[in-house]
């Protein structure tokens, strides 16, 4: 007698849960990676060495027609040597404990792989450096007990700092005088 209430609870249990996996899976579906863009940071120094690792960023956009949460971001990164073979990853348990409505886009999430390069060499010159391997980043999101999906995919460029940095990074042309006339243009 036991057995079959055990049994019956189990097929209660599948027969309730079937619709939730379901309307998960529709969920992930209606998530879309935007905005995505990949770079390399100096993760920091050690002795002479110095250690750079790759990050992919994006938002999240809800093509959905339902909010959705609990939402579950992964990337891999992989060497173009062993494309079957993960190289580095990252993973981020939830957005945030609002649910993304339909039309929403996600703040920003950054995921940093946990595995680097590294050299004696300044951080742009690796890149030059013979034994450099291209990197790729996958991307994949998941909503509650969904399914891992593919989200996004591109190779890592060759870019120390994110795109739009290097404006940042070059100080413009400054008059010592307040007044003065602006430099002559060429």
């Amino acid at each position: 007698m036991r057995s079959l209430v055990d049994h019956r609870v189990l097929l209660l249990t599948l027969v309730l849960a079937t619709p939730l996996a379901c309307s998960k899976e529709k969920a992930v579906e209606g998530l879309e990676a935007v905005d995505v863009e990949s770079y390399w940071t100096v993760r920091g120094k050690l002795e002479d060495d110095t250690y750079i690792r790759p990050i992919v960023r994006f938002r999240l956009l809800n093509k959905g027609a339902t909010a959705v949460d609990f939402i579950q971001t992964m990337a891999v990164f992989r060497r173009l040597s062993a494309p079957e073979e993960s190289w580095g990853s990252a993973f981020e348990y939830s957005l945030s404990g609002d649910p993304l409505a339909p039309g929403g886009r996600s703040r920003l999430i950054t995921l940093r792989s946990d595995s680097y390069y590294f050299s004696k060499q300044e951080p742009e010159r690796m890149f030059e450096n013979d034994k450099w391997e291209q990197v790729t980043v996958e991307v994949f999101v998941k909503v509650g007990p969904s399914s891992w999906r593919p989200a996004a995919k591109m190779e890592v460029p060759r870019q120390i700092g994110a795109p739009g940095l290097e404006k940042f990074l070059t100080p413009e042309e400054q008059s010592a005088e307040p007044d003065a006339e602006p430099p002559a243009r060429s």
